[in-house]
């Protein structure tokens, strides 16, 4: 079907920033994947490519800029978006704050604490980069359900609703899979925690092409 973008609003075009943003996700994932040849996906968590010691860091790095810059630009365009167009309930913009404020922490977080090494070793570093993860995912853990219970108190968007409850399952039991894989069978804490990670790369490709889509109805927030 043929997009006209001249119909569209300039936040509704900007929110397809989450979609490039995901490409650049998976981008960064793939190069350094390429680049280390020895990378095992099933066993090592994607956080292992950026590791200042791992020979993949220079470039997925760079390429993750191009995830940082996007990520964030649609974070801010959720935020007008749902504040000065389309606002829904302040259920769901409280998730999305909450997304923001998540967002900009990993950013941050993780330049100025990348792993130290792939050994996971516990140093200063190594843990302030864990206990970034660990504030990121509960954040995710109360923001996944705050969305969605925004869309379910609408009662205009059943199927974005159904997804959002969808994801809000991968991705909260993924994440305690992450944790428990990690301790039980480490040689597949990697592949437990892409579940994770892509889950939430599909959920912000969703809502961006579900934000290009919607029309402007500028309406009081309800609760």
């Amino acid at each position: 079907m043929k997009m006209d973008f001249k119909s569209r609003g300039t936040l509704n075009i900007l929110a397809l920033s989450g979609v490039v943003a995901s490409l650049f996700y998976v981008a960064h994932v793939v190069a350094g994947r390429i680049v280390w040849s020895n990378y095992n996906p099933l066993a090592q968590p994607i956080s292992d490519l950026t590791a200042t010691s791992a020979i993949s860091q220079e470039l997925a790095s760079m390429i993750l800029y191009g995830y940082d810059f996007f990520n964030l630009l649609f974070c801010l365009v959720l935020l007008v978006y749902f504040r000065q167009v389309t606002k829904l309930n302040r259920t769901f913009y409280a998730g999305l704050v909450l997304k923001a404020v998540a967002e900009v922490l990993s950013t941050v977080g993780y330049k100025l604490f990348p792993l130290a090494d792939t050994d996971w070793t516990s140093s200063f570093q190594n843990n302030m980069h864990y206990a970034i993860t660990g504030v990121v995912v509960l954040s995710y853990i109360v923001l996944a359900p705050l969305l969605t219970t925004g869309l379910a108190k609408t009662r205009k968007y059943p199927a974005m609703t159904r997804f959002m409850g969808l994801f809000s399952i991968v991705f909260i039991t993924s994440g305690l899979l992450t944790v428990i894989v990690a301790n039980i069978y480490p040689e597949y804490v990697g592949l437990v925690e892409r579940v994770n990670l892509y889950s939430l790369m599909v959920s912000n490709m969703a809502l961006a092409l579900w934000v290009f889509n919607h029309k402007e109805n500028p309406k009081s927030v309800t609760d």
